[in-house]
């Protein structure tokens, strides 16, 4: 896809962000209630409807961040690598050097109290073990970003990184008080849709409660495990509603799957990266829960409907042990959400973590009194 022997090299970032950081290290109040800074990063483009998601997906995480979340327009700053999205939002070009400049800017500002919260979308490449961010110049490596972060004193850390190889960067920005999402697990290496129901879950509050009474309460407050688990679900879930008809095209059922199809995958020009929708679509019907697995005599019947198969598990990580879980993992369920109960337990510190607030939740935050 891209030349990825072009690298900046890896000291020369880590002295960039440090001097960065050294340089302004006393000029903000040590003490003081915290903010949220939060780093939106688009790739290159790729196909025009690879564009047309990872332009949805930013205009969204930016919409969320500075509408409900309630974090200040000024500290959000959009970088993208389609040179075609013009919108308002976009602060500059997503490069190698200006992702570089922007976080050692950024290692000034933030603060021990402050949450941080990085969010990648778009294309990502691997080479061996180590995953990329492929920008326009220079690609970025998941080592590189994680030494770019390393100066950033916030303690609430969030990384979002929903690129197709998000899983694999894992290990590499994994560390003690960070959350780490990817929409796929480090085996899986496709453009992950799980972006597409992380915000449907934030935007329309269905992602609140996800995971009652072990990981979290609905209570009006979204934690990022409870967003987690309600997403790692969802796009599962579409995926498996989805059939392979004789003619190449998709017969999708229900009517919020046909509608999320439509959006990601639909063009009238037939441009690489689109799918057709089948006639025999239903848009009628409620979104069904189905098996996401193949057990025993089911196998025949789900292998005959050619039922898409289900490559990208998301994934998270947040207590520093460097390799991802993901709640569609159990070999016996479906599905089962991290509960993060228990310290040091997968999801402890995410069930704390809400986007836009700097402070953490109480370690038990699933004792509020649920609303009705």
């Amino acid at each position: 896809m891209r030349n990825l022997m072009r690298k900046i090299p890896a000291i020369l970032i880590l002295a960039t962000a440090c001097a960065s950081a050294q340089a302004d290290a006393t000029t903000q109040p040590a003490g003081g209630k915290g903010a949220c800074h939060a780093l939106l990063i688009g790739s290159l483009p790729g196909t025009a409807i690879h564009a047309r998601q990872y332009r949805d997906w930013l205009k969204r995480f930016h919409a969320h961040l500075t509408g409900p979340a309630g974090v200040p327009a000024g500290n959000v700053i959009v970088l993208t690598g389609d040179k075609d999205f013009r919108d308002p939002l976009v602060t500059g070009p997503a490069t190698a050097e200006s992702v570089t400049k922007t976080l050692g800017d950024l290692a000034k500002k933030v603060q021990p109290q402050d949450q941080f919260v990085l969010v990648l979308l778009g294309l990502g490449s691997a080479e061996g073990n180590s995953s990329f961010v492929v920008l326009p110049g220079p690609d970025l490596s998941a080592e590189q970003l994680a030494l770019l972060l390393e100066p950033l004193a916030a303690r609430n850390q969030v990384v979002l990184n929903f690129t197709s190889c998000g899983g694999l960067a894992t290990p590499a920005l994994s560390r003690v008080g960070r959350v780490v999402v990817s929409g796929n697990m480090p085996q899986e290496m496709v453009p992950p849709v799980y972006p597409e129901f992380f915000l449907r879950g934030l935007e329309s509050a269905r992602a609140d409660g996800e995971g009652s009474p072990a990981a979290g309460a609905r209570d009006g407050t979204i934690t990022l495990l409870e967003a987690y688990n309600w997403a790692a679900y969802q796009s599962a879930l579409w995926i498996a509603r989805q059939n392979l008809a004789d003619d190449g095209s998709w017969r999708v059922t229900g009517k919020e799957s046909v509608e999320i199809f439509r959006k990601l995958y639909v063009s009238d020009t037939d441009e690489p990266g689109s799918r057709k929708l089948s006639p025999d679509s239903d848009a009628n019907v409620p979104d069904a829960v189905v098996p996401l697995k193949m057990k025993g005599q089911g196998d025949i019947e789900i292998a005959k409907s050619k039922r898409r198969v289900i490559t990208e598990h998301a994934a998270l990580e947040d207590n520093g042990a460097k390799e991802p879980v993901s709640a569609l993992g159990d070999e016996n369920k479906d599905y089962v959400p991290l509960s993060g109960k228990g310290k040091g337990s997968p999801g402890s510190l995410a069930r704390r973590v809400v986007l836009g607030r700097a402070e953490l939740l109480p370690t038990e935050p699933q004792e509020a009194k649920e609303r009705p």
